[in-house]
């Protein structure tokens, strides 16, 4: 006689729910929609920034010149960046605005590391944005096959996806999407992001 624990230890459903309890379903989903949310923002963030290193390329006589960072702010090391101390200063506004580096206060005058750090950070907003873009793209695919898989509709938030799938007794024939995406969000992380979910990560790898 097969001992009846064994086979409620080995059911598909019974592992799915040790390491998908419905609370971190729930939790995945609020994750999910606040990188989305933070691609969106770096995005609109970055188009802003890009106005303004036109409008500089523009005064210092570089409009035929790619819009990279690096590229104009060594110029303005070099050149001075009097000129184009508002579009600087705007352009630290928006950096604030997604807690990267700007100058302490209002600047009148960017001095040379001034420049120079401004450029770093900028540079750093436009590499997390290409690379939180690349996994923001990954996750809506592993989203749009889960709601395929369910037979969701396609207007389903992330947050309604993993609700449904939290009130589901066995979605063991999902799991490589939800693990793929769990997996997008360890990749994601930046400090004070995703703490709690990546405590239950680590639990469910020992």
């Amino acid at each position: 006689m097969i001992d009846s624990r064994l086979t409620s230890q080995t059911h598909p459903s019974s592992t799915w729910s040790a390491l998908y309890p419905p609370e971190t379903l729930r939790q995945i989903g609020t994750q999910v929609e606040a990188v989305m949310s933070q691609h969106s923002s770096l995005g609109v963030h970055k188009q802003a920034i890009e106005r303004q290193l036109a409008s500089i390329a523009a005064r210092i006589n570089e409009q035929e010149g790619a819009l990279i960072p690096r590229d104009i702010f060594l110029l303005l090391e070099l050149r001075g960046s009097g000129q184009v101390s508002e579009q600087l200063e705007q352009i630290a506004r928006i950096l604030h605005e997604e807690g990267y580096w700007k100058p302490r206060g209002r600047v009148q005058y960017y001095s040379q590391q001034d420049v120079y750090q401004l450029g770093k950070s900028i540079q750093k907003l436009f590499d997390d944005y290409a690379a939180l873009h690349q996994r923001a793209e990954q996750m809506c695919v592993r989203l749009e096959a889960i709601k395929e898989h369910r037979q969701m509709t396609p207007e389903v938030t992330p947050q309604g996806v993993f609700a449904c799938l939290a009130t589901t007794v066995d979605c063991s024939s999902i799991q490589a999407e939800v693990d793929a995406m769990v997996a997008l969000l360890e990749q994601a992380n930046r400090p004070g992001w995703f703490k709690r979910l990546f405590g239950y990560c680590t639990l469910w790898k020992r």
